[in-house]
């Protein structure tokens, strides 16, 4: 058995625990054991973005809990598809290689080739893929890495052909004018989902404006208020509420009227002058008004005032610009009432030719927004612009602003797959439980789906529409072949992206001309979403595919409720109407110290592998398992101290026993004590190793990691500061025998269950437990911790009130040291009694068991359960201030104080009177005994803390033997202390001199000589003179200084 450090190095240990299970082949061996158990755990690895070099401390946040999920699975025998994911087309990919390829627009791509952008693409994701692969390794992750599925396969864009065409077939798929977030950095819209992302929506500071628009024929202008001063070129109504009322006010600023809304008055700021009428919403209805750019071609129409209950005044005016053609609500207002639509802008944000002063102009920049107000001023329609803060949408890659356009796209129409999709979610596990809801209210509330982007490198949709109005959806590759006008050219393709997806033209089922595929590719959450089908063989394996749908449990982070899970059960329940995970667990946003989300882009970031080699891999993993799953976690260097130190608390009691077996080398193969020879904190010890392993059991098997980190904290700590403080004599005693065995099997059960227990989460540490102490002494154990079947709580213990009786014993210790600490009693001074005031039957017979341990750790000579209370307490009177104020008026106070100032043997006389109803007071006579309550307090002698259903006492009265006692131990305990300062081993033997000037003290020494001898493992005391390799002076008792010399035996 190799000797271990006191201080355990993580990260060369997890380096070394990598090299043995490569070495070993122990993944593989693991796997072909597992194949032959009959368990299988069907499971879903969400794809993880292969799109930048390294994966960053979020990613692993999310590959931490699935690990251990997995490897608990795995270690209990069951089976699996070990599948990773690669995210690995889509605007996430192509947003990166424009930033390495210098590229800044679509014209820039296309400049460059789409079929060498399409190229750099799938390099970098095989590049970043290679790179993530290694780092999830160092995490301690197993997966069958060289099968890791991608999302740009063949493979995987054939499935969602499939998925899409079924949608086609079931009247699903539809294509429709609507206003889409838009990105004009990227050129393409945005899905609802997409922009649902916490991420989406950030505080932006923008230039609000009011504008005054003349109402025709009539002496007032329409206040209207909008963030967006660029749409004003599409505006074709004004919205008021029919039901709220609206002032006409005279203003400073204007020959004519302005009209708000009654409640936003305020707006007018200091310009108004006076109300002169007020009007019902209704009453301007109707009403025809001057739009802001008349001159416009494409406002060559009336544009009148709209009624629209959703106005109101908490913002702006009160009146609403209407702009079909550049929002979602004002686009489905507008197709209610026959409003014209507008878009005035091209997918880069440019506005068309035909819009006078802004053609050419980006309606980005502050440039053309200030042209905007500037034009306004000129016609008199500016009232006045100011800075105005919001959360506004950005694009989710590449982070800049959103525009909402109106155009034309595919999308799948969830109206009839909805009710299915709600009963479906009702029908999974949603943990944390109120994420159910969360989901519900997605589902019930979303649009239709929109799945296409006017993108390069992504899922091509195989979309042919023909001239005459026939839409095909190709649902396969071969099917491809089977309708091109070119069938060899199939046959050639690379792979089916963009361009040379472009180049296959099909025949038109109805008509038979050539068509072209539509350029659009498809959403990047197609790709994730039918994970569930192309990675488990559903075409080519159905059996193998049943075997694997719906998964067991799928583990994301909370975002993907209205992501993946979204995109998953959308597909899952079309292709098979039932939803593709029967468990869903998730988890909160990694935050950096200052509480903002943490990202690989974010400044105050850690980089993956610098905490690989600052902290190691453990702590990681332990940081993020423990955390509560409806929490966030804050992660810094800081932050993971006390996981370190709980990681430590383990090391020592690892390190006790090592250090122990190895002097003693004791005979753990194939021994198993009889419960009868056992001491009862070995049955404890043992009761709650299976309490903890068992209670570990079920919550691993209920994806609560964060349950299990809290058991095992408890644990260790109760092993620590309970099991191994109470019994480390019976490890430092010399010689050999029965009781001395039972321990050191004990504890080396305790640990083995713990590695076994604790391998999904901290695997290196509890893989170098298990080869540095359970192989050791176990020659029969398994070739690795992972192998070992979570073959817990295999010791029984019969008498399981054991845990009861030392739960009661802790009690009654921890009541008596905080009385100690309380009345500064240091444990070293021994006492001469502690009482156990209960009428609890369970507590005699824990006291009786324990009797020895209690007097121990207390440091006290006897101990004794009592139900009588009154032998500790004096009791005393003081004042009923109600009763005693109708009897003694002013002297009240007088009485008080005469009561506090009375000795004790003149309050005793009280206290005995108060039973015959009259108390003969000094200088008061007698007085009722309704004047008086009756106290009760600790007799001088005895100190007393209640807890529960007892009250422990100590006898604190203190006979010279009693301190000379505790004198003997100081000394005792500064030798001890003196040997680890000088480095001495566990084992080794010492010349040791103590000396003290103090004739009392020297003679407390000289006369336990062998007490002090065997404490400190002295060969000689105060025998011999020698050069000493350690010396101290140090004080003891009331002050009293003794010198220590000490040198390791010749």
């Amino acid at each position: 058995m190799k000797k271990q450090d006191i201080k355990p190095n993580l990260v060369e240990n997890e380096k070394e625990i990598l090299k043995f299970w490569d070495d070993n082949q122990v993944f593989e061996k693991l796997k072909e054991q597992n194949k032959k158990t009959g368990k299988y755990f069907a499971t879903m690895d969400g794809p993880i973005t292969a799109n930048g070099m390294t994966m960053g401390l979020h990613h692993a946040f999310g590959r931490s809990l699935k690990d251990a999920m997995i490897k608990f699975r795995a270690i209990n025998g069951y089976d699996m598809h070990y599948q990773n994911g690669f995210d690995a087309q889509g605007l996430w990919v192509e947003v990166n290689a424009e930033k390495d390829l210098g590229l800044n627009s679509k014209k820039d791509i296309e400049k460059y080739g789409i079929d060498k952008f399409t190229e750099y693409c799938m390099q970098k994701v095989k590049t970043c893929a290679s790179k993530m692969t290694e780092q999830s390794i160092r995490l301690g992750q197993w997966m069958n890495w060289d099968d890791s599925y991608f999302t740009n396969s063949d493979t995987n864009i054939e499935t969602i052909w499939y998925f899409l065409k079924t949608c086609k077939q079931k009247g699903w798929l539809i294509e429709k004018y609507r206003p889409m977030p838009w990105c004009t950095r990227c050129g393409t819209s945005l899905s609802e989902h997409e922009m649902s992302d916490a991420d989406a929506y950030r505080d932006d500071t923008c230039q609000a404006v009011f504008i005054k628009l003349p109402v025709i024929n009539q002496d007032f202008k329409m206040l209207v208020w909008t963030t967006t001063p660029w749409t004003l070129s599409s505006n074709v109504a004004i919205a008021v509420n029919p039901e709220l009322e609206y002032s006409i006010c005279k203003v400073k600023s204007d020959d004519k009227l302005i009209c708000v809304c009654s409640t936003a008055t305020k707006v007018l700021k200091d310009d108004i002058i006076s109300v002169e009428r007020v009007v019902k919403g209704s009453e301007l209805v109707g009403k025809t008004y001057e739009t802001c750019f008349e001159e416009f071609p494409l406002q060559n129409f009336e544009h009148k005032i709209v009624a629209w209950d959703q106005v109101d005044a908490t913002e702006g005016a009160g009146s609403v610009h209407i702009a079909p053609g550049c929002g979602a609500e004002d686009f489905e207002l507008g197709q209610s009432i026959g409003l014209p639509n507008i878009c005035p802008i091209d997918d880069a944000g440019i506005f068309y030719n035909n819009f006078g002063f802004l053609s050419g102009l980006d309606a980005n920049k502050d440039e053309t927004r200030d042209l905007v107000f500037a034009e306004l001023e000129k016609r008199n329609k500016l009232y006045y612009h100011h800075s105005y803060t919001h959360r506004y949408p950005h694009c989710w890659r590449c982070k800049s602003p959103i525009l909402f356009r109106l155009i034309k796209e595919w999308a799948i129409s969830m109206d009839e797959i909805r009710p299915m999709l709600i009963g479906e979610a009702k029908n999974v596990e949603w943990q944390p439980a109120f994420y159910e809801k969360r989901m519900l209210d997605w589902l019930t509330n979303m649009g239709d789906w929109s799945i296409s982007r006017k993108r390069y490198y992504g899922l091509p949709l195989p979309i042919y529409v023909c001239d005459c109005g026939e839409i095909t959806v190709v649902g396969s590759k071969s099917e491809l072949k089977s309708l091109a006008v070119e069938p060899e050219k199939v046959d050639k393709l690379p792979h089916l992206h963009r361009p040379y997806i472009d180049e296959i033209k099909i025949k038109c089922p109805h008509c038979g001309k050539p068509v072209e595929r539509i350029k659009d590719v498809g959403d990047c959450w197609l790709d994730a979403g039918i994970a569930p089908f192309s990675t488990n063989k559903y075409f080519s394996d159905h059996a193998f595919w049943k075997k694997n749908y719906p998964a067991e449990c799928v583990i994301e982070m909370k975002e993907q409720i209205r992501l993946w899970f979204y995109s998953m059960l959308v597909m899952g329940v079309a292709l098979t109407g039932h939803a593709p995970y029967k468990k869903v667990s998730t988890y909160g946003s990694l935050l950096a110290q200052d509480g903002k989300k943490l990202s690989k882009s974010s400044p105050n970031n850690i980089p993956l592998n610098e905490a690989f080699d600052n902290i190691g891999a453990d702590v990681i993993r332990y940081t993020f398992c423990s955390t509560n799953p409806q929490s966030d976690v804050i992660f810094s260097y800081s932050s993971t101290d006390e996981v370190r130190r709980r990681l430590l608390s383990l090391w020592n009691v690892f390190v006790f026993f090592n250090t122990y077996a190895i002097i003693d080398n004791p005979k753990l193969d194939g021994f198993e004590p009889k419960q009868s020879d056992l001491h009862i904190t070995d049955k404890w010890l043992i009761a709650r190793t299976n309490e903890f392993a068992t209670k570990c059991k079920g919550y691993y098997e209920a994806v609560k990691t964060c349950e299990v980190v809290s058991e095992f904290e408890r644990f260790v700590d109760e092993l620590s500061n309970w099991y191994i403080r109470v019994n480390r004599r019976r490890f430092w005693k010399s010689q050999e025998d029965g009781d001395k065995l039972n321990a050191y099997f004990c504890l080396e059960y305790a640990i083995k269950n713990i590695a076994m227990v604790m391998a999904p989460i901290m695997p290196f540490m509890m893989e170098y437990i298990w080869q540095n102490q359970v192989r050791e002494v176990e020659k029969t154990a398994s070739l690795s911790v992972m192998m070992s079947g979570f073959d817990i709580a295999t010791y029984k213990i019969d008498d399981e009130s054991v845990l009861d009786k030392t739960n009661i014993v802790r009690s009654i210790i921890a009541s008596a040291l905080k009385l100690r600490n309380e009345n500064n009693l240091k444990v070293k001074q021994p006492l001469k009694k502690a009482f156990v005031i209960s009428a609890n039957t369970n507590a005699l017979k824990a006291i009786e068991d324990y009797k020895s341990i209690i007097e121990e750790e207390l440091n006290i000579k006897e101990i004794e359960l009592t139900t009588d209370v009154e032998t500790f307490n004096d009791h005393y009177l003081t004042l009923n201030f109600r009763n005693a104020g109708k009897v003694l008026k002013g002297d009240v106070q007088k009485m008080k104080v005469a009561l506090e100032n009375t000795d004790d043997v003149t309050m005793n006389k009280y206290v005995s009177e108060l039973e015959t109803g009259k108390v003969s007071i000094k200088d008061f006579g007698e007085m009722p005994s309704d004047m008086f309550i009756k106290n009760s307090k600790p007799k001088q002698e005895f100190i007393m803390e209640s807890a529960d259903d007892m009250t422990v006492v100590l006898d604190i009265t203190l006979t010279q033997e009693l301190i000379n006692e505790g004198i003997l131990r100081e000394i005792i305990r500064n030798a001890q202390i003196l040997r680890k300062e000088a480095n001495f081993e566990i084992d080794d033997r010492i010349d040791i001199n103590i000396k003290s000037k103090d004739v009392e003290i020297q003679n407390i020494i000289n006369s336990n000589n062998d007490k002090i001898k065997s404490e400190v493992l002295g060969n000689t005391f105060n025998e011999i003179s020698f050069t000493p390799e350690i010396t101290k002076e140090v004080e003891v008792g009331n002050g009293q200084k003794v010198e220590f010399e000490l040198r390791v035996s010749k």
